[in-house]
């Protein structure tokens, strides 16, 4: 380039934040000009957003002197070396996070999170060379704010965080979609990726709240349900689609998610938390439906707490998931919004409720922090004598949602003497007794058990000493030749060889007939009831006349039991019954859980933690699913060769690491995180692992089972903003009936690997020595016959 052509500094107002909290000062300030893969930007307009207001509150001396904002549109000024994608004139609008279009996150359609030129949240500088292209009169640096700086006349932008702005497009307008509007549109488009009819719940009705509901209007919610204790933003939120409002100082002693539940019949499909707060996110998690409910998360914790979790709630197949800049792709999605504003399709017109002219900055602080504004459009060449127009929408958010302590949620038979092993008190062994097994009645099958196995749920139920649990006939995995049916029943006959099922599959509810939930609402699964799912009773007495209660739905350690018909599965005939034994429930969630759950994509990356059987059968899963490398983290050095028939590829001791944690061995092994992570032991700090463990961009983590001491799961909120989710999965999202069938299919292709799961079989009468077994950690599957 031609010295004499080539870009100048230029000396040009900036509103400069000196110290945190403390009012703007417009100076002087020289922008240097852009260096390669550079542009610089002649300010149009800018925009106050609450990420601003958050930052410039924090008290750190470091972190200052500052120029602020990063919603703007601008004209392009100068450019740097081998910028080509825009020229001098061009009008463009800034965007905080990258798109550079060739990185893997770029190219992937799962990920907004550019790993060419990554975020920094609080660099302060330019993302390629570290350096500030701002002095003050003194010649000492300014700091950037979120890679825009757009609180100047002119600042200095990465190319691959502008966009052009279509000529018809209104630069005020434009301006928003550089964040907050993008932000909550995109989580409902992109990240959510809300259903026609669906039902959505929005809390926090500022900005980005407003613009999620948007987002779900122009994806053909049936309802939007606004939640914010201010009840003006009822009206101002019909505009935007909402369709009803709850306002938590209105609902006496009830839980917003009690409200919702009731108002819904069960929960929303898709929860946005719009605030930063965590106990928001947490009435947010459980406002959503079991099944398919989504929660999204759009923004940091305000105090940078973590969310906890109930693993009770999330097993129930619910999803919780960050929401970066509402999964958008600045380069391809704001042009989409851009054309669909023009054509009246996109409200953005509602969202500026001010403008002021440059010199009055503060101004734009003073009303949003008085929660009088939604958006403030901040004029560069506005003159002082003019400074601002009439407020377009009366608000007053002085009571936030922010400033509220929500309420949290409050919390004469047949005689058929049969041998079976009773449980009489938690923790003792089982003792064989003489019961009466009822026969069955309607939508019933009694069944003669052939062969049952010990499941971890047995042994973790069996160890609780609680009174009032007992006694109880444990046992869920098992298989059995139907003896007799009551009435209704027409699936099965007598003779027919079947195995049981925890989870019932009734084919008639919305969750049996939608391909998102395995959790049947027809016959719901009572985990702890003790008794038949239809009439509240017990079909096992003992000798002395007094109910026994049923586990699981099942209760298959006694020679005979009767089980609902939605939980029964045919076994094909050249299925051994041992083999299709273990589909009753441990393998089916570990294959569920990476076939259905996750649905691993070939040649990913997966972490499975814990390698007892549900991990090996989440191994397992993932090979039949393609995957190219399997990462095993257990402490027992033997599971890798066991791992190894499984598909395991490599290991992870978390003895042998010495000080580094077990994700940032992992991440180092994978360079950056397994695409896909599973938690198959049941414990919160593993959970926790697991999450760390994960790819940002479109890692997930799989939670298998409840934590075992019923601790909740704690998430940083920073780590799942940056496009992660975390996924509960109940039996592996199995739906009995259709899936045991394809699972059994190949095994009998020889496809899927069985026959290494069972490590030891032993009589009925030694059942005990099963127990044993699985708690000294020496057996995967024990396998229990009847007629031994």
């Amino acid at each position: 380039m031609d010295q004499s052509s080539a870009p100048k500094p230029i000396r040009c107002r900036a509103a400069v934040c000196r110290a945190g909290g403390e009012p703007l000062r417009i100076e002087e300030v020289v922008v240097a000009p852009p260096k390669a893969y550079e542009v610089r930007i002649k300010i149009i307009c800018t925009s106050l957003c609450h990420s601003d207001v958050t930052i410039w509150s924090i008290k750190n001396p470091a972190g200052f002197p500052k120029i602020f904002g990063h919603e703007a549109v601008g004209a392009v000024e100068s450019v740097g070396e081998h910028v080509e994608e825009v020229s001098v004139g061009d009008t463009v609008l800034s965007c905080f996070l990258a798109h550079c279009g060739d990185c893997v996150d770029c190219r992937s359609v799962r990920s907004n999170v550019c790993t060419g030129v990554p975020l920094g949240l609080a660099d302060g500088v330019m993302p390629r060379d570290g350096t500030s292209r701002f002095t003050d009169a003194s010649g000492a640096p300014v700091q950037h704010f979120l890679n825009v700086s757009s609180f100047s006349e002119y600042t200095v932008v990465d190319v691959t965080r502008v966009v052009k702005v279509a000529a018809a497009m209104p630069p005020e307008k434009a301006c928003l979609l550089s964040c907050g509007v993008s932000t909550g549109v995109g989580a409902a488009w992109k990240v959510a990726a809300v259903e026609p009819k669906s039902t959505v719940a929005v809390f926090g009705l500022g900005s980005v709240g407003l613009a999620v509901a948007e987002g779900a209007r122009l994806q053909g919610a049936g309802r939007i349900i606004g939640v914010d204790l201010n009840p003006d933003k009822f009206e101002i939120g019909k505009t935007f689609g909402v369709t009803d409002f709850v306002n938590p100082k209105d609902i006496g002693d009830r839980s917003i998610s009690e409200v919702i539940k009731e108002m819904t019949g069960g929960g929303a499909d898709y929860c946005f938390e719009c605030i930063g707060l965590a106990s928001l996110m947490s009435d947010a998690f459980q406002s959503c439906r079991p099944g398919w409910g989504k929660t999204v998360i759009l923004g940091v914790e305000m105090q940078f707490s973590p969310v906890s979790i109930n693993s009770v709630e999330i097993l129930q197949g619910k999803t919780i998931m960050g929401s970066l800049f509402g999964g958008i792709k600045a380069k391809t999605d704001i042009p989409i919004l851009m054309n669909r504003y023009l054509n009246k399709e996109l409200h953005l017109d509602e969202f500026i409720t001010h403008e002021v002219g440059f010199h009055d900055i503060n101004k734009a602080f003073e009303l949003m922090m008085a929660g009088k504004s939604l958006r403030c459009i901040i004029w560069m060449d506005r003159p002082e004598s003019n400074q601002a127009n009439p407020t377009r929408i009366s608000l007053d958010l002085s009571t936030s949602l922010v400033r509220h302590v929500f309420k949290r949620e409050r919390d004469g038979p047949e005689q058929c003497p049969e041998a079976h092993q009773m449980q009489r008190a938690g923790g003792e062994p089982l003792r064989i007794e003489e019961v009466v097994v009822a026969p069955p009645k309607a939508y019933e099958v009694r069944i003669k058990i052939i062969c049952t196995s010990l499941c971890h749920s047995d042994v973790t139920i069996w160890s609780i000493k609680d009174p009032a649990g007992f006694p109880k006939i444990f046992g869920h995995e098992a298989v059995g030749v139907v003896e007799s049916v009551g009435e209704h029943v027409e699936e099965v006959s007598v003779g027919d060889t079947v195995l049981p099922f925890c989870l019932a599959h009734c084919g008639d509810c919305a969750d049996c007939r939608s391909v998102r939930s395995n959790v049947c609402t027809g016959v719901p699964l009572g985990l702890l009831d003790g008794v038949m799912p239809r009439d509240g009773t017990s079909r096992f007495t003992d000798a002395s006349g007094a109910p026994v209660q049923h586990f699981l739905n099942v209760s298959s350690f006694s020679e005979y039991t009767v089980v609902d018909v939605t939980h029964v599965v045919k076994v094909a005939a050249a299925m051994p019954p041992e083999k299709a034994c273990l589909f009753s429930c441990g393998v089916s969630t570990g294959v569920g859980a990476a076939w259905k759950a996750a649905a691993v994509e070939p040649k990913s990356t997966v972490a499975v933690f814990g390698l007892g059987s549900v991990g090996l059968a989440v191994a397992e899963g993932a090979r039949l699913q393609g995957a190219g490398r399997i990462i095993g983290v257990d402490l027992n050095p033997d599971k890798f060769e066991i791992g190894k028939k499984f598909g395991i590829t490599e290991f992870v001791n978390p003895k042998d690491i010495g000080e580094r944690s077990v994700s940032e061995v992992i991440k180092e092994m994978t360079g950056g995180g397994a695409d896909y992570c599973f938690e198959c032991i049941g414990l919160a700090s593993l959970m926790q692992d697991a999450f760390l463990s994960c790819r940002p961009g479109w890692g997930k983590t799989i939670i298998l089972g409840l934590e075992m001491h019923l601790s909740p799961i704690s998430i940083n909120t920073v780590e799942i903003l940056q496009g992660k989710s975390i996924i509960g999965s109940l039996l592996g999202g199995i739906k009995p009936k259709t899936d045991i069938p394809i699972l059994m299919n190949r095994y009998l292709n020889k496809e899927l690997h069985l026959d290494e799961f069972i490590t030891h079989e032993v009589g009925f009468h030694d059942i005990n020595k099963a127990f044993e077994l699985l708690m000294a950690g020496k057996s995967l599957r024990c396998i229990i016959w009847m007629d031994r």
